[in-house]
């Protein structure tokens, strides 16, 4: 018998429908600092308490909100939106950057 400290079904699924509630790509209107002064504690607390013993069982998330923040600029940024290599571009623009501006993009970098 084997034990995987990975994330519960469960948990998994109440993460996603936190982030959902969030609403990040309507949220336009904000900048990418609020954006990320907004989850960032959040996904920093889910990063301590499950990535403690596990950081690979957060690929999901870091994917997860990548794919967020991506709608986020298309529709904030209508130049990038209407070329989605333009907006990836731009994402790993930032990324390269600033790359502690959000939590979860240095969660990449460390494991």
């Amino acid at each position: 018998m084997n034990f995987s400290p990975a994330i519960a079904p469960k948990a998994r699924k109440s993460i996603y429908a936190e982030i959902r509630d969030w609403h990040i790509p309507r949220r336009s209107e904000t900048s990418i600092r609020l954006l990320a002064q907004m989850i960032n504690p959040v996904v920093r607390g889910w990063v301590e308490y499950y990535g403690a013993f596990y950081k690979s069982s957060l690929l999901f998330l870091v994917h997860h909100l990548d794919r967020l923040i991506l709608k986020w600029v298309r529709r904030k940024y209508k130049k990038q939106g209407g070329n989605l290599k333009r907006a990836k571009r731009w994402i790993k623009r930032v990324k390269s950057r600033h790359p502690e501006l959000f939590v979860h993009w240095s969660l990449l970098r460390a494991s």
